[in-house]
């Protein structure tokens, strides 16, 4: 599959489909077929939620749409992989434009002196959609209750790295451990972290 292949800008993110009720499920299900019609609905439905996210992160507009764009990418491609048992297509989704923000912001690239986006005042971040709200808060609060099981060390390996972006040699150094124990808490803490999400699925 070529990077071509994906029908990537194909509507304007910043307005969306608010307040549509949506299947993300049956849509994931469709682009994993290859359907350029379900991909453009899932683009549509899920693009202003994503969108917000990688600006939050990035206080850069330009760096949200590009992050935005390489998220879908990923989604488009990756779209067989996604397990409902593991979580809601959101929050899935959400997980891959996250750790495209924290990719980007690691590039040293990146590091010019964009004027800095804030949220007030902006309409196009407000006016989310209330029912991808509620499920994203509610598989928020799984991701919490699951992480609240495990041990200290493991919960916080797991955040840094998923969430911050941390490496393991960078685990290591900030946290003074050998490198081959932080492996083995990362390692430990994602299993039993996606055993709990199984179950509380």
């Amino acid at each position: 599959m070529h990077r071509g292949d994906a029908p990537m800008q194909i509507v304007d993110h910043r307005r969306g489909a608010a307040g549509a009720e949506v299947d993300l499920e049956r849509l994931l299900g469709r682009c994993a077929l290859r359907d350029r019609t379900a991909f453009v609905a899932l683009y549509e439905a899920a693009a202003p939620r994503l969108y917000g996210v990688a600006l939050r992160m990035l206080k850069r507009e330009a760096w949200a749409e590009e992050a935005l764009q390489e998220a879908f990418m990923k989604i488009w491609l990756g779209a067989a992989s996604y397990r409902a048992e593991r979580g809601r297509p959101l929050a899935w989704m959400t997980g891959i434009m996250r750790n495209e923000a924290i990719s980007l912001l690691r590039k040293s690239a990146y590091k010019g002196r964009e004027v800095e986006w804030t949220e007030s005042g902006d309409l196009r971040v407000s006016a989310d959609d209330p029912a991808l709200s509620a499920e994203l808060r509610d598989d928020i609060r799984r991701v919490s209750h699951c992480l609240d099981r495990l041990s200290t060390d493991q919960r916080l390996c797991v955040l840094k790295a998923y969430h911050e972006g941390y490496t393991p040699t960078e685990l290591s150094k900030s946290l003074g451990r050998p490198v081959d124990t932080v492996k083995t808490w990362l390692r430990r803490g994602v299993s039993r972290l996606r055993e709990c999400l199984g179950h509380a699925a």
